[in-house]
């Protein structure tokens, strides 16, 4: 993802799950690794990191599989990215009257407009 000058990575998989972050800086083509304090989102793939505000990061769910496939988990968790801090936050999450939490998924998309994130496809175990 793209923030500022930066291109921002975080985690992914590469034979193992990762939970590493690095930024590379576009003014000088320099990459950077850093360390993030807090509680991070644990290692998943597919899952979505999108810009906030001023200097917060949205990540909503991912999915994750045991190395010897005995376990899978799909998640519809949120943290929030503080670049300022560099630290990971768990914010009290709230269900607008009427409404449910997005099923856990992976490999769908999400944006946010106006202080809201909205949620968009993916896949989920229920499928």
């Amino acid at each position: 993802m793209v923030f500022g000058t930066k291109l921002l990575v975080y985690g992914g998989f590469n034979q193992t799950y990762l939970t590493d972050y690095y930024i590379f800086n576009t003014v000088n083509n320099v990459w950077s690794k850093s360390d993030i304090e807090g509680e991070s989102p644990g290692p998943r793939e597919r899952s979505t990191l999108v810009p906030f505000f001023e200097d917060k990061l949205i990540h909503f769910g991912g999915y994750y599989c045991s190395p010897d496939m005995e376990v899978e988990k799909y998640y519809n968790d949120v943290r929030v990215l503080c670049l300022s801090q560099m630290e990971w936050l768990s914010p009290e999450i709230k269900v607008d009257e009427g409404c449910e939490l997005p099923l856990p998924r992976y490999g769908h998309t999400a944006n946010v407009v106006k202080k809201r994130m909205y949620v968009f496809g993916g896949f989920t175990q229920q499928q």
